[in-house]
């Protein structure tokens, strides 16, 4: 046989030659059915098998629902230790600022002084780097040369500085009079008016910008024989020590 004969053959057998085993119109689940039924007494199990469960259903949803409440749980633990975490912070922050106020601590003024002390039993802070007889004693001067605007300064500077070290008002470089005020009032009531008015004429002269004479600064000198000597005497009486 030749090539060529034998490539027609395989030819025929593929194209025109029937199927041995042509389809059937037998239905192929009801014979498995017939065969299962004459070899085993028990029909159950010929039934086919439950199809396998879907991703979709009930069983899904669960699922879901449980991943979600596992996140929500979380979400609150979370939240929960930021909030013990801020509220420790809070406390060691008020805890260090407590005890910061009766530790004796530098501060820059603007004379150059740098010692700024803080008055642990009455936390009245109080500038040590210059005493109020330094202050007096810087006023006369001041007098005699007849510059009696300085003069003004200075004893106001020496008045604050003796109402700080009786634990009345804290005496800061640079803290205004309307503090000085308001904090003499709250703790010293019937010390204030005298306090007012010397502060009143240390104002005007020092901000205002006014004449000041000799008279100005014995007013102011009666004041604060006035302001001391009310404070002294609601000092004893145990105000605030």
């Amino acid at each position: 046989m030749t090539g060529a004969q034998l490539a027609r053959g395989v030819w025929w057998l593929a194209t025109v030659a029937p199927d041995p085993l042509p389809p059937v119109d037998q239905d192929v689940d009801a014979i498995h059915e017939q065969a299962c039924k004459l070899v085993s007494e028990n029909t159950s199990v010929c039934s086919p098998p439950p199809p396998p469960p879907t991703g979709g259903g009930s069983g899904g949803g669960s699922g879901i629902d449980l991943n979600f409440v596992a996140m929500l749980l979380w979400l609150v633990l979370f939240a929960a230790v930021a909030g013990l975490l801020y509220l420790l912070g809070r406390w060691l922050m008020t805890r260090t600022g407590s005890t910061s106020r009766r530790r004796r601590r530098k501060h820059s003024t603007d004379d150059g002084d740098d010692e700024l002390e803080v008055i642990e039993g009455d936390a009245v802070a109080v500038d040590r780097s210059r005493e109020p007889v330094n202050w007096r004693s810087e006023a006369e001067q001041h007098r005699q040369a007849g510059r009696y605007r300085d003069a003004l300064r200075c004893r106001y500077r020496a008045l604050v500085g003796d109402l700080a070290r009786r634990g009345l008002i804290d005496e800061i470089p640079g803290r205004t009079t309307g503090e000085e005020r308001a904090q003499l009032r709250r703790v010293q009531p019937s010390a204030s008016t005298p306090f007012n008015s010397a502060a009143d004429l240390f104002d005007g002269a020092w901000y205002g910008h006014r004449d000041v004479s000799a008279g100005d600064d014995d007013t102011f000198q009666e004041l604060e024989r006035d302001v001391l000597a009310t404070a002294t005497t609601a000092t004893r009486a145990g105000s605030r020590r």
